[in-house]
């Protein structure tokens, strides 16, 4: 795999140990106006640990997560340089979420789109919900999720883009792009020589419908 560089932008990894402790996590990009170091990537971390907490002050990933699953580290990785500074943030942790409710299956997911005001998918990322319970969903056996869940993700989200500059001024949510196509749909996807970063300006979704994460379900889980 070719490495594209992000200029002074880390990525970093919410982990979680699912209901029957298998991985499952949410990648989120940081990209900052200085160069990254340790205490500036550690500070993040512990900031993307009191945003998953409590959100905008009423909806979190802490309660739309079901209560058996646990975030239990935040991982980190400068991506100036395909050596540059990481390691994994577990100060505080293992949390257990507190969705309350039976589990849904493990696999079952809800997306929500990071959006940017540009069109094209080099410039829209998306989440997938982890650990979602059966009262997230209208209706299970249709795969619709409830109106209400899908709202309450976007304001989570949605607080995660004044919790990242609060920590630190420098910092913004941004969507990468380190891959295109450059001759346009249908043709070969290419590595860029650079990332191209794009702030994110809110959070959505497209409908209700329910996804399906595979590395998620059991037996095809990544295990670390």
């Amino acid at each position: 795999m070719v490495f594209v560089p992000a200029v002074n932008t880390a990525q970093f990894s919410l982990q979680y140990a699912q209901g029957d402790n298998s991985f499952a996590e949410n990648v989120y990009w940081i990209e900052r106006t200085a160069a990254w170091n340790t205490a500036a990537l550690q500070a993040i971390a512990a900031a993307l640990k009191t945003w998953w907490g409590t959100g905008d002050g009423t909806n979190s990933f802490k309660n739309l997560m079901n209560a058996n699953a646990a975030i239990t580290g935040i991982g980190y990785r400068d991506m100036t340089t395909q050596n540059g500074l990481s390691g994994v943030y577990q100060t505080g942790l293992p949390i257990q979420a507190v969705g309350s409710g039976p589990a849904a299956s493990l696999g079952l997911s809800f997306s929500i789109t990071a959006r940017t005001g540009l069109a094209g998918r080099s410039f829209r990322g998306r989440t997938f919900m982890c650990a979602l319970g059966t009262g997230d969903f209208a209706n299970i056996t249709l795969n619709e999720i409830s109106g209400v869940y899908a709202g309450n993700c976007v304001s989570a989200l949605d607080a995660l883009l004044t919790a990242i500059p609060a920590a630190d001024p420098d910092c913004s949510v941004v969507v990468v792009s380190r891959f295109h196509q450059p001759g346009g749909p249908h043709t070969p996807t290419v590595p860029r020589t650079t990332a191209v970063m794009t702030p994110v300006v809110s959070y959505g979704f497209h409908n209700l419908f329910m996804d399906f994460q595979r590395r998620r379900a059991p037996a095809h889980n990544r295990h670390g």
